[in-house]
């Protein structure tokens, strides 16, 4: 089997990478894998470390574009058939590796790790399985929501179109397709009703995703998130910009911390008077254990979230919008707090700085949920069990 993607997934410190680590390590427990992505060279020792497990790992060395790069090719896509992060996922150089590997050893099923890689030709008697980590239009539509009269709406609007009849057709296309969420599914099968799906939901490590010994630091509050990811950047601007002013005027001691990797320019745009950006960090769960709140502001994107299925398994008291919880399952009220205005979300966060015994119930709460729905080993018995329906 053949897992193919746009980005080297090791280490897993950010949603996709975790997803793509994780399922390729479940998936190598039943079958010969390869992972073929991208990388760059900071990548490469991590290549032999995939391999110690049981994944034959590849990449094709490509470096990180600049912003200057990104912002040109946008320009050039315009005049694509392919949405822009599609048309800047092809090269010749990955194409010959796919051949390559397919001479090799034929694939009998092809995961594609997002419709990034769609374009690239595959052989016919391989399989394609479609690993859709999110409704890709959906993003670019509730981007286009959020910003004012200027370029970028213009762009995300013309995106949007593009994306979704793109998207749309390789659901009917492929052999298969892979879902994070039930709502997700239904979607997929309005407008691909032949296609066989499976729900696949992001999962956590449940054994490594505990909650600590100690206490939280009274008034902390989290968000953990690439910056350089633009619902990200947008929920931390939400967060210290409009939330954190009405949670401050009520708790003047209150401070919010910024976890994830961002450029210089992003990080200095989130902080400030009581916040803190740490930028990457080679591990998020100690900064979840000690939170008095996990905050999930998200306000545009599509997909599950990691941040929510790794804080409810420290047993973290949460607050988020509807958006940043979508398709997990969560309830209000039980497992943690939903608002959306910058000030219901404001007065959950104090709700649950003020009561720490109702934060520590709603915690306990999630870790079990998160037990009993969410381990990356109950993801990999339903992946195969699409694999078992397209052979």
């Amino acid at each position: 089997m053949l897992v193919l993607g746009v980005w080297f997934p090791f280490p897993p410190r950010w949603g996709w990478a975790v997803r793509v680590y994780h399922l390729a390590r479940q998936i190598a427990r039943r079958h010969d894998v390869t992972l073929l992505t991208y990388g760059t060279g900071a990548d490469q020792p991590n290549v032999a470390r995939l391999r110690e497990e049981g994944i034959h790992a590849e990449t094709v060395l490509r470096e990180r574009p600049s912003k200057a790069a990104r912002r040109r090719d946008q320009l050039v896509s315009l005049v694509s058939r392919l949405p822009f992060e599609s048309y800047i996922a092809r090269s010749a150089e990955l194409q010959q590796a796919i051949d390559r590997l397919s001479a090799e050893r034929p694939f009998d099923v092809i995961q594609l790790e997002s419709t990034l890689v769609w374009p690239f030709r595959f052989p016919r008697e391989s399989k394609l399985v479609l690993d859709e980590h999110n409704i890709e239009y959906e993003n670019y539509a509730r981007h286009q929501e959020l910003e004012g009269f200027s370029v970028r709406k213009a762009f995300y609007a013309f995106e949007a179109a593009k994306v979704r009849r793109y998207e749309q057709a390789a659901w009917r296309e492929v052999a298969g397709c892979v879902l994070t969420s039930a709502r997700e599914e239904e979607i997929v099968r309005a407008h691909a009703p032949d296609t066989p799906t499976v729900v696949v939901p992001n999962g956590v490590d449940v054994d490594y995703f505990r909650p600590g010994e100690g206490e939280r630091e009274a008034a902390s509050i989290v968000f953990n998130g690439v910056l350089d990811y633009r619902p990200n950047l947008d929920a931390a601007l939400f967060l210290v910009d409009e939330v954190l002013p009405l949670v401050r005027a009520k708790r003047p001691e209150a401070r919010v911390t910024i976890v994830g990797r961002g450029d210089s320019a992003e990080l200095e745009r989130v902080r400030g008077e009581n916040v803190e950006a740490t930028g990457e960090v080679p591990d998020v769960k100690p900064y979840l254990q000690k939170a008095a709140v996990v905050a999930v502001p998200i306000r545009a994107g599509s997909g599950t979230r990691f941040k929510v299925v790794e804080g409810l398994a420290v047993s973290a008291p949460m607050v988020s919008t509807a958006v940043g919880c979508e398709g997990i399952g969560v309830r209000d009220g039980e497992h943690l707090r939903v608002a959306d205005s910058a000030e219901d979300f404001a007065a959950a966060i104090l709700e649950l700085v003020d009561d720490p015994e109702l934060g520590r119930r709603l915690g306990a709460a999630g870790r079990r949920f998160v037990e009993a729905e969410y381990s990356w080993e109950a993801a990999g018995e339903r992946l195969e069990t699409l694999y078992e329906r397209i052979r």
